[in-house]
């Protein structure tokens, strides 16, 4: 099992807010207490852990949750969202959306777009454009299965034949600052590599979301090509970023 495996399944093992000793996470995960010890270190220094005695317990901010949870919050201002999203889009368009419940709210304004081609790396989004007859490429990778969001080398892989667009995506938080933070670091590694490929990225965020920060950083909302948010966001989010530009604000 290599590392970033290894260290998402210890977080998967604390995912339920119990205390977790050193010995069970290694006979779990078939390596030794200090292999253990050393990634606990590691994950503790990101702010994902707490140390105990004998054990760890995962901080409950950067607790990674579960897509059917994700799914009911902030219901409406998703589908608002989504519909703003989904106007950007044109036929012909190859885009990248993302695994999260932000961009799945896009797919009902999709279904009557000519010769669309979808790549994303969500399970049950793939699932959803197929029954709009939408033509849809998943990733594949390792399945997160609490958020059916696909991950790893052979996801990232696959993104790095292709270009797109357009990319669609969403995360946990995003900082007043603009710090775009997730829980989740092989699913932010992910997006980071769709931004490479897609011509255009549209960052897309409920405003309850704004003030809110995670371990992992994707990046800056300043260097985004479109902004798209149910609610105003803080007037440095429309200052240039290091490209020199700045983000189109899409507000409902």
């Amino acid at each position: 099992m290599f590392g970033e495996e290894r260290l998402d399944q210890i977080i998967k093992l604390l995912g339920d807010g119990r205390m977790v000793s050193v010995s069970d996470i290694a006979k779990c995960l078939y390596v030794s207490e200090a292999t253990v010890r050393r990634d606990l270190n590691a994950l503790e220094k990101e702010g994902i852990v707490r140390r105990v005695y004998g054990g760890a317990v995962l901080v409950g901010t950067n607790r990674d949750v579960p897509l059917m949870l994700r799914e009911s919050e902030e219901l409406e201002a998703k589908q608002k969202i989504g519909r703003i999203a989904a106007g950007l889009v044109k036929d012909s368009d190859v885009i990248f959306m993302d695994a999260s419940s932000t961009v799945y709210n896009m797919i009902p304004y999709l279904k009557d777009y000519k010769n669309l081609i979808v790549i994303t790396s969500g399970v049950k989004t793939a699932m959803a454009l197929g029954e709009r007859h939408i033509k849809t490429y998943l990733t594949g990778g390792r399945m997160i299965d609490n958020s059916f969001s696909m991950i790893g080398s052979h996801a990232e892989d696959l993104i790095r034949t292709l270009n797109a667009d357009t990319l669609f995506f969403s995360c946990r938080g995003v900082t007043e600052d603009g710090r775009m933070t997730d829980a989740s670091v092989s699913e932010a590694q992910l997006r980071q590599v769709m931004m490479r490929h897609a011509k255009r990225k549209v960052f897309m965020t409920a405003g309850t979301k704004i003030g809110r920060g995670y371990f992992y950083v994707l990046g800056q909302v300043q260097d985004m090509d479109d902004i798209i948010c149910d609610t105003d966001v803080p007037a440095n989010f429309r200052m240039p970023g290091e490209n020199g530009t700045s983000a189109k604000i899409h507000v409902e």
